[in-house]
């Protein structure tokens, strides 16, 4: 019995003491964050002034007044809003307080986050070892994501390794991240050619090459149209229908048979696409086999093809009533849905 209650008070006073603790983690949590957000307020304070003043070492001595993950995630902030001569002298005083080094330092030591991070603090700060502590991320960065991060920071330097070479370093299950859309937009023209090489690998990762495409599409404009064309009818359904939304952005003299032929493709998303492209370039003459995709297995693909049609102005709207009277099936349903949604935008 008397273990009993000497165990009952002995968690009690446990119970109290990690409450104890909790509450005071809490309050040193609070005053922690109390305190870098006095100091972050101090340093931007100081450098609006020197967009002024221009004065360096007044700068100099408040990013050195202040803790180092302080100066750099609010340093980092401030000269995003920078242009020109600004950010230029802004960038020279960072250089000169060494935030360049203790930036690298994170990419070395820091955690998945933080080194993503410090690959987009060092391409923005342009340090002269920016590219040197970059290229060794590439190469040796355990983590994927890191290793796609710090190629981003390289194209945005000028400083990324040949298209093929990156890849091999980011390695093959890297090569399905989101994230290399982004690396192949910041890609500059005078390296498109890179793009396009890889867009028409046969055995590269065809996520890659439907990236690629879509980059070229959206900054290359009509002089890759005869290079889509070509590739869609790619025996690779994600590489075929990239090419496929890329002539709806660029267009091209063969268009409308070659869309024609996407919207009898097997694969649903080819024929989305296709349907898309179709919309998107007024092809009024492909309204036959866009109201047969009306009727499609898939949802996406119906719905591709009534917005298509609806984008076709006065003829479009006709044969969509026309559908959406007729007979109960997918044609009708999808037709009324589209009309219920209003004119087209």
């Amino acid at each position: 019995m008397w273990v009993i209650w000497d165990l009952s008070i002995l968690l009690s006073v446990f119970s109290l003491v990690i409450m104890l603790f909790l509450i005071a983690r809490r309050v040193l949590q609070e005053h922690r964050g109390k305190a870098e957000a006095d100091q972050r307020r101090q340093l931007l304070t100081a450098l609006i002034a020197f967009t002024e003043s221009r004065d360096r070492e007044v700068l100099k001595a408040a990013v050195l007044a202040v803790p180092a993950g302080v100066a750099i995630n609010a340093g980092f902030e401030f000269i995003s809003l920078l242009r020109g001569e600004e950010r230029d002298d802004v960038l020279v005083a960072f250089n000169e307080c060494g935030l360049p080094a203790l930036v690298g330092r994170q990419l070395e030591r820091g955690n998945v986050a933080e080194r993503i991070h410090a690959t987009e603090m060092l391409a923005a700060l342009g340090s002269e070892d920016a590219s040197a502590r970059l290229l060794s991320a590439l190469d040796q960065d355990r983590s994927r994501e890191v290793r796609i991060a710090a190629a981003i920071a390289l194209c945005d330097l000028g400083s990324l390794p040949l298209l093929g070479i990156a890849l091999d370093k980011i390695g093959v299950a890297g090569q399905r991240s989101r994230r290399l859309i982004e690396l192949f937009r910041r890609f500059p023209r005078s390296r498109f050619n890179e793009l396009a090489v890889h867009a028409s690998r046969v055995d590269a990762v065809p996520f890659i090459r439907a990236a690629a495409i879509d980059a070229l599409a959206l900054a290359g404009g009509f002089g890759f149209a005869d290079f889509f064309a070509g590739l869609a009818g790619d025996a690779s359904p994600e590489v075929a229908a990239a090419a496929l939304r890329a002539l709806g952005l660029t267009g091209h003299t063969k268009a409308p048979v070659i869309l024609a032929r996407g919207m009898e493709n097997e694969d649903w998303d080819v024929r989305a696409a296709a349907a898309e492209s179709a919309g998107r370039l007024g092809l009024p003459e492909l309204a036959m086999p866009l109201s047969r995709l009306m009727d499609d297995e898939m949802w996406t693909v119906r719905y591709a093809a009534a917005n298509a049609l609806r984008s076709f102005g006065q003829s479009g709207d006709r044969l969509l009533r026309e559908i959406a009277a007729s007979e109960v099936s997918r044609s009708q349903r999808t037709a009324s849905l589209i009309l219920a949604e209003g004119p087209a935008l």
